[in-house]
């Protein structure tokens, strides 16, 4: 049977270390064993997804796969924000934490299946350094975990990368004075990390905010205090089970809008790109 809709393919060779090089001609035989109609978009660099994505609208795509991780995601997301076009994605990179949220299944030919037959949702998207982004932002502990593992650890599946990458920052990561500001409270605090989340995991299967949900309109804000180096190395074990927000040391809120005001430059990741916060930033969840 015919599947009516246009696709557009937007794969990265560099997510998953090479990972959509191996799937890519798997993907677009099922979906020409499908009868879809659609087109195949290889990037170059940083933001050509983006660039490629919104292309691909105006020549009448109607759904777009992002065919990596989750930085992949971020990309055609951010080309896609304002259009009538659908997102969906097949995951080949690291974390593939944006496909795990919405329990996208790791076989390809399930998830191809999955975006040709399944239903579209509408979910929250989130916006900060006039960037957009679908599932978390982390900023201090996380961010310099974040930029850890783009630099070295990518070879390796699920939570791994990030579980190396905390004991390697555990011991050069200094927590920053921040303020933050919700819907309705204020904190003052120097914490070891904030998450931002619109879905529940980061890091491969971390589920720093395991509560979140999709389309609530709120994200979900982890607060984790600053924790000594043997502390944490002893509470990690429960970030796997999302125990920790059982600790006192942790505390999730809920909140439309957040505002983050630093003493000094943090790094920042977005769905596993990291960026620098130098000095305030605001976090706004757009509910379309």
């Amino acid at each position: 049977m015919k599947n009516d809709l246009n696709y557009q393919l937007i794969a990265n060779p560099a997510a998953g270390n090479g990972k959509t090089n191996k799937i890519l001609s798997q993907v677009e035989k099922i979906f020409r064993e499908n009868n879809c109609s659609f087109k195949t978009y290889v990037t170059t660099g940083a933001a050509d997804a983006t660039t490629a994505a919104r292309k691909a609208v105006k020549n009448g795509a109607e759904v777009v796969v992002a065919v990596g991780g989750d930085g992949t995601v971020n990309e055609v997301a951010n080309g896609l924000v304002g259009t009538e076009a659908k997102l969906a994605t097949i995951p080949a990179g690291t974390g593939n934490d944006f496909a795990r949220t919405l329990r996208m299944s790791k076989e390809i030919e399930k998830a191809c299946a999955e975006i040709l037959t399944g239903e579209c949702r509408a979910i929250d998207l989130g916006k900060v350094l006039n960037r957009y982004f679908v599932n978390l932002v982390g900023v201090g502990f996380d961010g310099a975990v974040g930029n850890e593992i783009n630099q070295r650890n990518k070879f390796l599946p699920g939570p791994w990368p990030y579980l190396l990458a905390i004991f390697k920052v555990l011991f050069s990561y200094q927590p920053v004075q921040m303020k933050i500001s919700m819907d309705e409270q204020t904190l003052h605090c120097t914490p070891t990390l904030v998450a931002v989340g619109i879905g529940q995991c980061c890091g491969g299967g971390i589920r720093l905010v395991p509560d979140a949900i999709q389309d609530d309109g709120l994200f979900d804000v982890c607060v984790i205090d600053s924790l000594g180096k043997l502390e944490t190395l002893y509470h990690l074990p429960k970030l796997l089970t999302a125990e920790h927000k059982k600790l006192d040391q942790v505390n999730i809120y809920r909140s439309r809008e957040v505002k983050l005001e630093v003493a000094k430059e943090l790094p920042l990741q977005m769905e596993g790109e990291v960026f620098l916060l130098k000095s305030c930033i605001l976090l706004l969840n757009l509910r379309l």
